[in-house]
């Protein structure tokens, strides 16, 4: 069984009640789509300000893990209402790329993180969802392929977070992280691909 199948099943396990929940009192899988990417939105916000003030980095990061468990959930609750829908689905995967954009240029911004690994982390997270989308379309499916992909990237970005108000370079550290493993994944989906393609 492959790593992301297991993530999937354990976090089918544990959010199978909350899915079950909103569901049963017809909460909407676009209402929830709008709220996890309003989460994001504050969560920038906080991450913006937070150099000058190290404690906002703990709403930031509980912020950013509930636009993230909201997001992972909208798509069960769809399903679970048999409510899926090429717009949602569009939008759930604009909204995604867009806040992961907004929290992480709020971060280079804020002046706690190098640029450099900043812009890096920016720039491969961003390729690691293109080259998949790239991909697929021509018959080579991406997923769980690499070891940066999104899930990752937002766990690490929050438990680096959750330590920065102790130690003052863990979001940087955290940060850099996320730029070694994204371009290490954008270089592996493109080696895969390309031999997929090339057999």
């Amino acid at each position: 069984m492959s790593r992301r199948r297991i993530e999937e099943e354990i976090f089918e396990r544990i959010a199978s009640r909350v899915v079950e929940f909103l569901s049963d009192r017809g909460i909407s899988p676009m209402s929830l789509t709008i709220s996890a990417f309003a989460a994001t939105i504050i969560s920038s916000i906080l991450y913006l300000y937070a150099s000058s003030n190290r404690l906002l980095y703990l709403p930031a990061a509980i912020t950013l893990a509930l636009s993230g468990f909201l997001d992972a959930v909208d798509g069960a609750v769809a399903r679970r209402m048999d409510g899926t829908s090429r717009l949602g689905a569009f939008l759930d995967s604009v909204f995604d790329k867009l806040g992961e954009c907004l929290i992480l240029v709020a971060i280079i911004c804020s002046g706690a993180v190098d640029v450099l690994w900043g812009s890096i982390a920016l720039a491969s997270s961003i390729l690691v969802s293109y080259v998949r989308h790239r991909a697929e379309p021509l018959g080579v499916s991406l997923k769980g392929v690499g070891i940066g992909e999104r899930a990752e990237r937002m766990i690490i970005l929050i438990i680096a977070s959750l330590i920065t108000p102790f130690i003052e370079d863990a979001l940087n550290y955290g940060i850099v992280l996320i730029a070694v493993l994204a371009s290490i994944t954008v270089a592996w989906r493109i080696i895969y691909a390309a031999s997929r393609l090339r057999a």
